[in-house]
């Protein structure tokens, strides 16, 4: 630091100037020095001092002192000359126009090599371009100065990955989380990489959001769920959560501990679901021989099961005893005419979306569900296969129906507003709605279809306090929660129709 008349000139780190693009000694007006420390140097502040400590202090109106400080003179200079370069660059970034952003920090780099802001900024346009070569050599060549800094490491991970370089992008992305663990994007490219998985410990609490290692997840668990007493009702949701991730390994581990606590006294449907669940998980996992034992004797442990059933024929059918699957599937409809399920193996085609084939099932279907008339699945299924024909009237009186003989069925009641949604037939979910006394403590699914009801006949008011309410159950998947304010939101940032 040096005192010149009014004024204090002081060093700044070299590193931390090149990264700003500001000169590493910097004037500042004797009053201004104090509260420097509290207030930082902004670039405005810094372009402001500079242009009065050249045009009116002794030293900078002094030829002598001019030509003794030479160098820095021809800095400050530079740094003043290229506000308006920097100026059209931010504009041209600003309306995504990137090859003018390039010529504007091409231009600054001349003028001043050793602005490192405008290196990172031209490193970005080039990436934003699709020219990941130039880029990748932009960023290199400013590495030094922004080794360590979370965002500069992510930015270069990005251009190797956009360049398929997935080593690479991965040791950046880790330097990345070492300068900064919680950096987001880091994490998500980890995740990308299929390097971490995301995991919620608990479904229904963003709060327990963790990144674990994708090959050690369930080890990870195992050392959660080991920490205190579980029961099956925990280790049902853990199943489900991870059921809908695809991740079959820890699904088969949470449904044998299911298993084991619904044995310790708990039983019912609980027992069911967990047993089906165990069986399911190995089939996915390609433990064929397994599976089916597991099945085989799930039947003869649970006769009046359909799902049992069902899922004896799924294991026969993928252990290829094929031929023998279709009197299972029998089995599980004279249990239950309304699986689903059953129905679906037992009537539809392989491909549920070719529109000839279903067409041709619906005869069969129809006299099944004739024959079944209390059955409000067998229902439910023709009114799907009526919707694949395209016959909507059909179909929707057919949901109708099915919802008349099963009305505390909630699924099957979504799958109609849904589909009410879709034909944009809102006043009559909103009537059918109206019915329900207790619709809020009813499934989820159903307050999101009345909610997006509200919204489509303009009724803001109700919607939003609708998906509000989704958005604070806080029993509900957290997943389902952020949807809810995310719907909140896009209303608020949406203006009213004006009609």
């Amino acid at each position: 630091m040096s005192e010149q008349g009014d004024w204090v000139l002081i060093g700044l780190d070299e590193n931390t100037a090149r990264r700003q693009g500001i000169p590493a000694r910097m004037p500042v007006p004797r009053g201004e020095f104090e509260g420097l420390a509290d207030k930082g140097l902004s670039i405005d502040a810094a372009r402001k001092w500079i242009k009065d400590f050249l045009t009116n202090s002794e030293p900078g109106k002094s030829g002598v002192w001019r030509k003794q400080n030479s160098a820095l003179v021809s800095q400050f200079e530079a740094f003043l000359d290229k506000a308006p370069v920097w100026e059209r660059a931010q504009k041209a970034f600003g309306e995504r126009d990137y090859e003018k952003a390039i010529s504007a920090l091409k231009r600054i780099v001349t003028m001043d090599p050793d602005d490192h802001a405008a290196r990172l900024n031209l490193a970005s346009a080039q990436a934003n371009m699709g020219d990941h070569p130039a880029a990748l050599k932009s960023f290199q060549a400013i590495r030094k100065t922004f080794q360590g800094d979370a965002d500069y490491h992510v930015a270069v991970g990005q251009v190797h990955l956009a360049m398929q370089k997935k080593d690479a992008a991965l040791d950046e992305m880790v330097l990345a989380l070492e300068a900064k663990p919680d950096c987001q994007p880091a994490l998500d490219a980890m995740v990308q990489l299929g390097v971490l998985a995301p995991i919620y410990e608990n479904p229904r609490d963003a709060a327990s959001l963790v990144y674990v290692r994708s090959d050690s997840v369930l080890e990870y668990l195992t050392g959660q769920w080991d920490a205190a007493p579980r029961d099956s009702a925990f280790y049902l949701e853990q199943l489900a959560y991870h059921e809908r991730e695809l991740r079959h390994g820890v699904a088969l581990a949470a449904a044998e501990r299911a298993v084991a606590a619904a044995g310790a006294g708990e039983g019912g449907e609980r027992a069911e679901r967990a047993q089906l669940a165990r069986i399911a998980a190995l089939r996915s996992l390609g433990r064929v021989d397994e599976a089916l034992a597991a099945a085989q004797a799930f039947v003869k442990e649970a006769a009046s099961s359909s799902g049992a059933w069902v899922e004896l024929a799924k294991c026969l059918t993928q252990a290829g005893r094929g031929e023998e699957a279709p009197a299972a599937i029998e089995s599980a409809l004279e249990r239950d005419p309304g699986d689903l399920t059953a129905l679906s193996l037992r009537f539809w085609p392989s491909d549920p979306a070719d529109i000839q084939k279903v067409n041709a099932a619906i005869p069969e279907l129809a006299a099944f569900a004739a024959a079944h008339p209390e059955s409000a699945g067998a229902r439910r299924s023709l009114a799907r296969a009526e919707l694949v024909a395209g016959r909507i009237d059909d179909a929707l009186a057919g949901f109708a129906a099915a919802v008349a003989l099963a009305p505390e069925d909630d699924d099957l009641r979504a799958e109609y507003w849904s589909e009410l949604g879709k034909q944009q037939r809102y006043p009559e979910i909103i009537a059918d709605a109206a019915k329900l006394s207790d619709l809020a403590k009813r499934d989820w699914k159903l307050r999101w279809n009345e909610a997006e009801a509200y919204a489509a006949l303009g009724k803001n008011i109700e919607a939003r306090a609708a998906f509000s309410a989704i958005n604070f159950d806080e029993s509900l998947h957290v997943d389902v929660r952020r949807r809810a304010k995310r719907a909140v939101k896009t209303m608020d940032e949406t203006p009213p129709v004006v009609t």
